[in-house]
């Protein structure tokens, strides 16, 4: 059996190190084999299965059958995006999902973009309840490490040594709320510098937990021999990659699959003191959907989810007509339930325009006519915990607003605008910037020198997802005073019993 022993480090790692060949004492020539099993999941925020397939008591059983099947103690990790968004987020911040992968044995993580969505604070806080090791290599706090984190940890399985970091992707600041305090330090010179410094504290193999793009992984690993693996997240997707000298891997989202990399590992000591290592990668991504739930885990998430289903499962009001929120429609075109939305928002705070982000809407389904809404339903959509603010500005600053919305519809990018009080043709063949025509609010044309009051949600008025119009406008309610977006669209129904939102033309190409 090996013996699985970590030391956590917070390595300030210097550019420039070279790997070479590490210099150790003589020892004798006999190589020495050792098989290492890693199992990886990443981006899982919702605590049930989903279609059949995915959630912790899932993931816990892969795990443990893996562990079984190997003989030996297996490293757990995990790439990122836990605390949000979920139903049970909008109650508790995530704290739920921190417990669970607590209990179900989650040994090393790297921070998500999602950890950020509730801002620094409440980060702070699930951080502070985790009992596995969190990776922040790339993350400054005030210019220290960020607090209950390391930069680095060596672990010991046998005389192997893997040094561990993990990265963090940058577009935090525009994608989530980490707050002015928390800096991103550029990904690929800080992977090659922590991987140098890890193979000359003595790491045989150096792996990074990333939660990046996965052309940024594939960057580092370009830029540096001395990264040997990295274990990702952030695409949703299954993806690997080893070109014989370095490799990575990456599983879908939710738990959907798990993925298991079985490292064979030849450590074989030179006549110069010097250790020559030799690794061969072999990855087995395996899907959820036929695996067994874990009892214990699912007995745990089951307290959880009795508890939501208590304070959710509350009808509030039927749709007369089909509601689209699937990721692909909110975010590249007008939809229904974006109508409703914004109407709610702009009809709750009587401003001008109603105007909110289709990444924001999550539910990523279609209800038929006639069904029977729920508070679960709107929780669901709106999972992120936003307040609707209301803001004033010129026309100018709404039209550079609704040019960011449509500047990166070829990505399906989140910030693709639902809007209420107002209507546009943009062209999405034209250079990003210059894609917007037409706009009216109301039955008048957007005057460039006109005021308008815009009810919007407070991660836009702060500049997310490129949003930067905002932030410097007039703030008429801020979002210490302002209400859950959520809750507005729930009452918005709510009162009126019925709605019959419509795609109307508000949004042309």
């Amino acid at each position: 059996m090996l013996n699985l022993r970590t030391t956590a480090m917070s390595t300030t790692a210097a550019a420039g190190l070279a790997l070479g060949l590490l210099v150790l004492p003589a020892l004798a020539q006999d190589p020495v084999e050792i098989d290492v099993r890693i199992v990886h999941a990443n981006d899982v925020d919702s605590m049930d299965a989903i279609g059949g397939s995915g959630g912790i008591a899932k993931i816990a059983a892969v795990r443990i059958t893996a562990e079984n099947e190997f003989g030996d103690p297996v490293v757990f990790t995990y790439g990122g995006d836990m605390i949000s968004p979920s139903l049970m987020s909008t109650i508790d911040k995530g704290a739920h999902m921190v417990d669970l992968f607590n209990k179900i044995g989650l040994q090393f993580a790297v921070l998500g973009n999602h950890e950020f969505d509730f801002g620094p604070e409440i980060a702070l806080e699930r951080i502070a309840e985790a009992q596995y090791t969190i990776l922040a290599t790339n993350l400054r706090y005030m210019g220290e490490p960020l607090p209950g984190t390391v930069d680095t940890v060596m672990v010991e399985l046998g005389e192997l040594k893997i040094g561990l970091f993990g990265l963090t992707t940058p577009d935090t600041v525009e994608i989530s709320s980490p707050g002015p305090d928390i800096e991103f330090l550029p990904l690929i010179e800080t992977a090659s510098a922590t991987a140098a410094a890890l193979k000359a504290d003595g790491a045989h193999l150096a792996i990074g937990l990333t939660h990046i793009d996965m052309d940024e992984d594939l960057a580092i690993l370009a830029a540096s021999s001395d990264v040997d693996y990295l274990l990702g997240g952030h695409n949703h997707e299954v993806q690997a990659f080893y070109n014989g000298v370095n490799g990575m891997l990456e599983s879908t989202s939710q738990g959907h699959h798990v993925a298991i990399l079985d490292l064979h590992v030849v450590l074989t000591p030179q006549e110069d003191g010097t250790m020559e290592v030799e690794w061969t990668p072999e990855i087995e991504f395996v899907s959820t959907a036929g695996v067994e739930p874990d009892a214990a885990a699912a007995a745990e998430v089951q307290v959880y989810t009795d508890e939501l289903d208590a304070a959710l499962n509350i009808e509030i009001g039927t749709t007369e007509t089909e509601l689209d929120s699937r990721r692909a429609s909110v975010r590249s075109m007008e939809t229904a339930i974006g109508n409703l939305i914004a109407d709610a928002m702009r009809a709750t705070t009587g401003a001008d325009i109603g105007f909110t982000n289709g990444g924001g809407i999550r539910g990523d389904r279609t209800y038929d006519a006639g069904t029977v809404l729920t508070r679960r339903d709107i929780l669901s959509e709106l999972p992120f915990g936003n307040v609707t603010v209301v803001l004033e500005m010129d026309g100018a600053t709404v039209r550079e607003a609704l040019e960011n919305g449509v500047s990166r519809i070829e990505d399906t990018a989140g910030r693709f605008p639902q809007v209420s009080g107002l209507s546009f043709m943009f062209d999405p063949a034209a250079e990003a910037g210059s894609r917007v025509s037409s706009v009216m609010v109301g039955d008048e044309p957007l005057f460039d020198d006109n005021t308008y009051t815009v009810a919007t949600n407070d991660y836009m008025a702060g500049g997310g997802d490129g949003y930067a119009a905002f932030t410097g406008a007039r703030v008429i309610v801020d979002a210490a005073a302002g209400t859950l977006m959520a809750s507005q669209v729930i009452d918005y129904i709510a009162a009126q019993g019925t709605v019959a939102p419509a795609v109307e033309g508000r949004i042309q190409q």
